[in-house]
């Protein structure tokens, strides 16, 4: 099933990828396809209860971005993870290198798509989207509903500043993306900026007197249409078997003030 992913995704195979197994033995006969942003515990036991054993993951399994065991060989909760895996003979493994390298994005398609603005596409290359008139505080409203914020948002801006344009950024939201594209819209909804460089950078934009807005997300929800989106194109690529998406949700609650 992998070589038959790696033969159709679109783009040639990079020789040094994240994109390999993480967990489990490869000749493993396929029951299922389980797709997520994370594979978190709550989301491998759901897999197992849905008869899914190849888990296809965006984000690290083990808490880092190599996978690898390190300081952690002896932690308790790597090891009930590890466990859990094998227990239940599940294969785990990473594809983000490449589903986040096809063009257009599949993720910012995705996320659009989810907003409701899938046609609203201004123009062939930057992920910006023309959207209703609206306002910073009432498109945080809609982006807090439509993708199931509990709590991961925070806003840069104030909320009646005017919008037209969005520029989406799910994921990692890097400085040279936020600098390239955000002088074409009026805010940029992402994933996870880091507070001294693209956040830094939206708030020093009323400097040179273009003042723009921010709303993050957090990368786990802005990721999870992506994943959907995998998961129904697998559907399509390999239909012998089951294909199941499964979110694993903001992680984070806000506390009542």
């Amino acid at each position: 099933m992998v070589d038959r992913i790696r033969a159709n995704v679109g783009l040639p195979w990079r020789e040094t990828t994240i994109d390999t197994f993480k967990a489990g033995d490869p000749r493993t006969i396929v029951t299922g396809i389980a797709t997520t942003v994370m594979a978190t515990l709550p989301v491998l036991r759901q897999a197992v209860s849905t008869g899914c054993n190849l888990i296809v993951t965006c984000e690290p399994t083990f808490y880092a971005g190599n996978d690898e065991a390190g300081a952690r060989a002896n932690d308790p909760v790597y090891l009930a993870k590890k466990a859990f895996i094998q227990d239940h003979s599940l294969v785990v493994w990473r594809f983000s290198d490449h589903w986040g390298a096809r063009v257009p994005s599949e993720f910012a398609k995705a996320l659009a798509d989810t907003l409701g603005w899938g046609k609203l596409k201004a123009g062939d290359a930057a992920p910006i989207y023309s959207i209703p008139s609206t306002t910073l505080g009432s498109l945080a409203a809609h982006v807090r509903t439509t993708l199931g914020v509990r709590g991961g948002m925070r806003i840069i801006g104030k909320s009646a500043m005017p919008i037209r344009r969005v520029l989406l950024s799910p994921g990692t939201t890097d400085l040279q993306t936020t600098i390239s594209y955000l002088p074409q819209a009026d805010a940029i909804l992402c994933g996870e900026p880091r507070e001294w460089e693209a956040v830094e950078y939206v708030f020093d934009t009323a400097s040179a007197g273009q003042t723009k807005g921010m709303i993050s997300v957090g990368r786990i929800v802005s990721e999870e249409p992506g994943v959907r989106a995998c998961a129904a194109w697998l559907r399509a690529l390999i239909p012998e078997v089951q294909v199941e998406g499964i979110a694993v949700g903001d992680p984070y609650w806000r506390p009542t003030l």
